[in-house]
């Protein structure tokens, strides 16, 4: 069936619009399984959550928060029916994170640092399987030449 076709049954049926068939599509599930979802519905699974992994209450605002961003970039932009607000230092690190209107380069000092070991290491790594590699057939060149 090819993309028309979907379009004219979903249009036929008139029980879809663009925004049912997007939570409808696997592939939208498998990069955001909360897509779709109604506020009752993302309650009971962060409530399943918290009890599933025994996570202390304390955090549970923390996780209720992420939650509804992973569901919709835009949750805290207007004020919520449930009272759950962004702190200024959290919607300035949201900010910070957006590509549009963040600064990718603007990242903790530690993190600079462990790029900087992590590709030392990848060269040394480099070093070592290049030495390893070259000995066997250097070893040979001198067998050969000792031979003759």
């Amino acid at each position: 069936m090819g993309i028309e076709a979907a379009s004219e049954l979903n249009a036929s049926a008139g029980a879809y619009d663009d925004d049912d068939a997007a939570s409808l599509n696997i592939n939208s599930k498998l990069v955001n399984p909360f897509v779709g979802k109604t506020h009752g519905e993302m309650d009971d699974l962060i409530h399943r959550f918290m009890e599933k992994t025994k996570i202390e209450s304390i955090y549970e605002e923390h996780i209720r928060k992420g939650a509804y961003l992973a569901q919709d970039n835009a949750a805290f932009e207007d004020v919520r029916e449930d009272g759950l607000q962004l702190k200024p230092d959290e919607r300035d690190a949201l900010i910070m994170e957006d590509p549009k209107r963040g600064n990718k380069w603007n990242q903790p000092w530690i993190m600079y640092a462990l790029v900087g070991c992590c590709s030392l290491g990848a060269a040394v790594q480099g070093w070592d399987e290049v030495r390893d590699g070259l000995l066997p057939s250097l070893c040979l060149d001198e067998r050969a030449n000792e031979e003759a």
